[in-house]
């Protein structure tokens, strides 16, 4: 089993990492920690359907944005940290070139994350959390009601609640750390 596959079936790990993102996105719905586990566990691959199409995208929102030094640059979306979301609005305050980010995030859109199987053992571990109480945050007649969609649509991509977008207004994107720790294998 690669590094990879035992970190994210690190149930207390991920539970740390949701921890923080509550503490620090106390607006946060079920919705919001599926799409965090989402893109933690399987990566940005679903936001790429070309390199051309990433950039103008990319291009399009960085031009509607205003930079923002007081933001934080980099946010882990995975326990062991070799996934992050790169905020876009202090990253424009950086002054640093699109081409890179571009790159960036494209190698990480390349490499092998996780998949369905490990996403849907991480949310069926987060439901129980939070019957238990562990995220009282997190209404539990929200978090089923969202999980029988998910059953039913096969755990699909999902955008961020309308509550988490009015009060963070997120402008993202998500790139891989490389380290020594953390050789990813590219698709």
């Amino acid at each position: 089993m690669n590094q990879l596959k035992r970190v994210s079936t690190d149930f207390e790990s991920w539970g740390q990492l949701l921890q923080n993102h509550l503490e620090r996105y106390p607006a946060m719905t079920a919705r919001d920690i599926y799409k965090l586990l989402y893109q933690g566990i399987l990566g940005p691959e679903h936001l790429m359907p070309s390199a051309d199409i990433f950039i103008a995208r990319l291009e399009d929102e960085l031009s509607g944005l205003q930079p923002d030094a007081g933001e934080a640059l980099l946010e882990a979306i995975r326990p062991d940290g070799a996934l992050q979301r790169i905020h876009l609005r202090p990253w424009l305050a950086s002054g640093q070139d699109v081409a890179q980010l571009a790159q960036a995030c494209l190698e990480a859109g390349r490499r092998a994350w996780g998949d369905k199987l490990e996403l849907r053992r991480i949310w069926v571990w987060f439901l129980d959390q939070v019957e238990d109480g562990r995220f009282p945050m997190i209404a539990v007649p929200e978090a089923r009601k969202l999980d029988n969609w998910l059953q039913e649509d096969n755990f699909p991509a999902a955008h961020h609640s309308s509550s988490y977008v009015s009060n963070y207004r997120p402008a993202y994107r998500l790139t891989g750390v490389q380290s020594k720790d953390n050789e990813h294998a590219t698709r």
